[in-house]
């Protein structure tokens, strides 16, 4: 028989759960960081149950951020792709330079060798599969495709993986009259076709990206400018457009960021511009903070943009 591992915040005094629940994802999971939205009533818990390969997770518990970050990363001694979802709530996932609100049903496969954060608004309940790295890229010759993008679960492969992923509950796995092995390939065969599937239709739409860019940078200089305002604009639902983004390994967020700072890059380089003042300069560009641009110029250019401009003078 299969056993089945846990650990709860109920075991210890309120107001030590959260450090204990950070060591015990740290311990029963990976290293990760853990920022509770709120301290007071927090609890969560989480049931394990390993097999031969994988490692099928199902945690619960208060909203919460989990984060795993580069510094995690070089100082662990593990490395996994996680298949992840929350069969009642959304949640939010930033991964591989792709930012998505998850709908509840769809999986998500994480790559824990990139950096990663995941926002639990509506409380932590979290199925998780921990799986190899060998395993995955036995079934996905080119996981780089698929990590950090939902996979759909309304109908298709991606319903049936949905429902092969849910049925690998730790609490109804430990008794289940079923081979590890059978278990472990029916998912690596549908997660194979699933996300075969997502990458057919999430296939590049290089002039609708292009449209969509060239939209971000006619209106780059409008502070509360949204995505779903250039996804109206090129006549495509949110969706589609972000999925666009997702193809060419890009999001909106991060386009416009830099569309914005190669913008007043080209201004503070300009001399026709040498006498409006840099923090004018970042409100044309759509940044009404001066300390935001520059922080993000910083961020994209290594330099700041009062640095950057002076270099080019000397």
């Amino acid at each position: 028989m299969r056993a089945l591992l846990s650990h709860s915040t109920d075991d210890v005094d309120p107001d030590q759960r959260v450090r204990h629940w950070r060591e015990a994802i740290h311990d029963a999971v990976i290293e990760m960081e853990l920022l509770p939205n709120q301290r007071s009533d927090f609890f969560s818990r989480i049931d394990l149950c390993p097999m031969p390969n994988i490692v099928p997770h199902r945690a619960v518990g208060s909203p919460q951020r989990i984060s795993r970050s580069r510094s995690e990363i070089g100082h662990g001694n593990k490395n996994t792709y996680y298949l992840i979802s929350q069969s009642r709530v959304p949640w939010y996932c930033e991964h591989a330079g792709m930012e998505h609100l998850v709908k509840p049903g769809e999986s998500v496969l994480v790559d824990s060798r990139i950096p990663y954060t995941f926002k639990f608004e509506q409380g932590l309940d979290d199925l998780s599969v921990e799986l190899p790295v060998e395993w995955v890229e036995r079934w996905l010759p080119d996981p780089r495709r698929v990590i950090g993008r939902p996979l759909p679960a309304a109908s298709g492969w991606g319903l049936a993986l949905r429902g092969a992923k849910e049925a690998l509950a730790p609490s109804e796995l430990v008794a289940l009259p079923v081979p590890d092995e059978l278990l472990e390939d029916q998912l690596g065969a549908l997660l194979a076709l699933a996300s075969g599937a997502q990458i057919d239709v999430a296939h590049t739409d290089h002039e609708l990206y292009d449209r969509c860019v060239a939209h971000i940078r006619q209106w780059l200089s409008r502070p509360g400018l949204v995505a779903s305002e250039v996804a109206a604009a090129c006549g495509v639902s949110l969706r589609t457009m972000h999925r666009t983004f997702a193809a060419e390994d890009h999001t909106f967020a991060g386009v416009l960021m830099r569309s914005r700072i190669d913008d007043a890059a080209r201004m503070l380089a300009d001399p026709r511009f040498r006498l409006v003042t840099v923090a004018e300069i970042g409100r044309r560009c759509g940044f009404s903070d001066p300390s935001h641009f520059a922080r993000q110029f910083r961020r994209l250019r290594n330099t700041g943009p009062r640095q950057f401009r002076n270099s080019l003078s000397l």
